[in-house]
């Protein structure tokens, strides 16, 4: 059963690699994708989305924004009217990928999405989700559309200004919120020393394992 993400805790700083088992790996790397959603500067606030479509692959970026290390799922937020939310739609398997260049870590989610637009779970990171962060939301075009000049994705009344929190729950109906369920991670660290590569899988079965490089 779907939930929305509670706060989680962590150490200060992460584990830094490289460590000497496997299940201090995995933790490691939960605790840097929790240090993407709690901490501004952390390379792991954002992340590539890979995704399938009738044509082939496409990719983008995203924000993290809830981390649930026993359930194993990661959301992120977007336009429901997006090309994504159709092609995830179309095709609920899709891969997100982290770079951290400072560690050279790399990590790679393979997840089952599941979207939310008008339920309970929405509503809960809707009510969480700042004025500055709604703005995006109360675009009229759809994202992608052409326009004949460069369009700022919100109205031009508020180019230099924050909507009011009455005014932002306009963008509330363009708002949706992508569940990942994390089936498999593996993470890839780039050592002149030696490389270090493990897979940590969750379904259909959990197991852990090293990978040559």
């Amino acid at each position: 059963m779907s939930e929305s993400p509670k706060p989680a805790s962590h150490p200060e700083n992460a584990t830094t690699l490289p460590v000497s088992t496997l299940s201090d790996l995995e933790r490691s790397n939960w605790d840097q994708l929790l240090a993407g959603t709690e901490q501004p500067d952390s390379p792991f606030k954002t992340m590539t989305i890979a995704t399938c479509t009738q044509r082939g692959a496409d990719a983008r970026m995203v924000v993290l924004r809830g981390v649930d290390e026993a359930r194993k799922y990661v959301w992120f937020y977007t336009d429901s009217r997006a090309e994504k939310v159709l092609q995830l739609e179309a095709f609920p398997m899709a891969t997100l990928l982290f770079w951290d260049s400072g560690q050279q870590l790399q990590l790679r989610l393979s997840i089952e999405t599941r979207l939310h637009t008008d339920d309970y779970i929405a509503d809960e990171h809707w009510k969480k989700l700042a004025v500055s962060g709604r703005k995006a939301y109360l675009s009229e075009p759809v994202p992608g559309s052409e326009q004949p000049q460069p369009y700022p994705g919100f109205p031009e009344q508020l180019a230099d200004k924050l909507p009011s929190a009455e005014e932002s729950e306009a963008g509330r109906k363009n708002f949706a919120v992508i569940e990942c369920r994390v089936l498999a991670m593996e993470s890839l660290h780039l050592s002149r020393s030696g490389h270090t590569r493990a897979c940590f899988q969750y379904e259909p079965e959990s197991r852990m394992m090293w990978l040559a490089p």
